[in-house]
């Protein structure tokens, strides 16, 4: 069965984004910072630094964070929810080097 994103996974309650970055625990990167918090369901934040100009570079970032969650969301516990914010955006294979520094993250707690 092909990996899917559902909306519901998607985090956009403003009041639930606000207490993740109050009271989250924060995990930091080369290229991306991880916060999460416990909760009652998995839901994740997709977000981009302020840095990374161009609309176009901070939506294809997004993209790659997107797909990265999508493939390997065994990495992440059902009951917490994260914000996967992208500080830089890798010049070569954005996608793997993204993928490697979520997993060496997650992988430490």
């Amino acid at each position: 069965m092909k990996p899917s994103l559902k909306k519901s996974e998607i985090l956009s309650n403003k009041k639930d984004i606000s207490r993740l970055f109050e009271n989250g625990e924060w995990n930091n990167g080369r290229y991306v910072n991880i916060v999460s918090l416990p909760a009652e369901t998995r839901q994740v934040l997709f977000a981009t630094a302020r840095n990374i100009k161009g609309a176009v570079r901070r939506n294809k970032g997004k993209r790659y964070l997107k797909e990265c969650y999508r493939n390997n969301k065994e990495w992440f516990s059902s009951l917490c929810i994260y914000g996967l914010i992208l500080r830089k955006l890798p010049e070569q294979h954005p996608l793997d080097a993204i993928r490697i520094d979520i997993q060496t993250q997650l992988q430490h707690d």
